[in-house]
């Protein structure tokens, strides 16, 4: 609630005002690594660590699903069970 009366009323007031407050970067202006607070260096290493760890997760994730599919098909086998296709 205090959140939509502050942007609310801050909104008008710098209208009125005209911005006077001097020239400062708004947050649309800043790069991906200013926003988050790190240097150029950092982000870029940070972004690197994301895209590593996420094709681990892709790896992971198909080695268990061919795992589960394996041991679908060996009860499907074991019990002569028809291959459900939805």
């Amino acid at each position: 609630m205090a959140f939509m009366v502050k942007s609310m009323v801050g909104g008008q007031l710098k209208n009125l005002t005209g911005g006077l407050g001097g020239e400062e970067k708004s947050e649309g202006e800043k790069s991906p690594a200013e926003a988050q607070g790190m240097t150029r260096e950092e982000y870029e290493e940070y972004q690197r660590q994301l895209v590593e760890e996420k094709m681990e997760r892709d790896a992971q994730f198909a080695q268990r699903k061919a795992e589960r599919a394996t041991v679908r098909s060996h009860f499907r086998e074991k019990y002569r069970l028809p291959k459900v296709r939805t």
